[in-house]
């Protein structure tokens, strides 16, 4: 999905011809830190440490932090019996960009964002999502037999 606050956000990317184009699945590498970050130096980092984990094969697209602290709690819940860690989807959507665009300082972008109409990209990822989740969610619940001791792909 696109809308007009999208693609205003997006204009403002005038050196950076890839984020100015629609929203679109892509295959990339998500980068999760235990603490939120935002801005062209740490994106240069996140670049530097997904070169670096993937001998240079990676491709970083996303960063989150949320994901690490879900996991942990999973692992915990596992550990326990209570959980099946390895039935543990991510799905990671994109409702902002990682770094400010030219002209301005990563902490008035966060600024920018975070006042007056929001994330431009919030719902619309949220939908995403939704979609998408939902679409693998029902085959589990409508196929329980066949997935119950098989997990997806593993057929």
């Amino acid at each position: 999905m696109d809308t007009d606050a999208m693609l205003a956000l997006r204009s403002k990317y005038t050196e950076m011809p890839a984020a100015q184009l629609p929203p679109k699945v892509l295959r990339g590498d998500h980068l999760s830190a235990s603490t939120f970050w935002h801005g062209k130096l740490f994106n240069d980092w996140a670049n530097d440490w997904t070169a670096f984990w993937t001998n240079g094969k990676g491709n970083f697209m996303t960063s989150g932090m949320e994901d690490t602290g879900s996991y942990q709690a999973l692992t915990y819940l596992d550990n326990a019996g209570l959980a099946d860690k390895k039935r543990v989807m991510v799905l990671r959507t994109a409702s902002n960009f990682t770094m400010q665009p030219t002209g301005m300082t990563a902490a008035e972008n966060l600024a920018s964002e975070s006042s007056g109409a929001g994330y431009a990209g919030m719902l619309p990822s949220l939908e995403a999502a939704y979609t998408v989740g939902s679409t693998v969610i029902d085959e589990i619940v409508l196929n329980w037999d066949k997935y119950q001791d098989t997990l997806p792909g593993q057929q």
